[in-house]
């Protein structure tokens, strides 16, 4: 007994992913609020170097705060550059990782939009 001829069951070609608006938009996102923690982080060094001892018996903790703000600058950086990452649809780890860093440091909503579109369009990543 013979089948009847037809389609084969799985496509032969390769299989062509669609590509959305999802990974640039998020991947803006994510640089919005990647920005925002860039501005935090260049608060706080401001705001140590204006902070002043609180008389014999105050703290001085304006080298606290210019070292805080440095490491906010810093995760603020890893943030941009997923985001960056995130628009050339390229290295989708770190695309999440800056994602999840702008989720942290900078505001929250557009971190947490960004991060969710990233991830949802992984599929679209070289």
């Amino acid at each position: 007994m013979q089948e009847a001829a037809g389609p084969p069951p799985y496509p032969m070609g390769p299989v062509v992913v669609e590509k959305t608006a999802k990974p640039v938009v998020g991947g803006i996102l994510i640089l919005i609020g990647a920005l925002v923690g860039v501005a935090s982080g260049a608060s706080l060094i401001w705001a140590g170097s204006m902070f002043l001892p609180l008389g014999d018996y105050g703290m001085d903790i304006s080298g606290i705060l210019a070292v805080c703000g440095i490491i906010w600058i810093v995760l603020s950086l890893i943030g941009l550059l997923g985001g960056i990452f995130a628009m050339q649809r390229k290295h989708f780890g770190l695309a999440i990782v800056g994602g999840i860093f702008s989720l942290l440091v900078g505001f929250f909503i557009f971190g947490l939009i960004g991060l969710i579109l990233v991830a949802i369009s992984k599929d679209e990543f070289t």
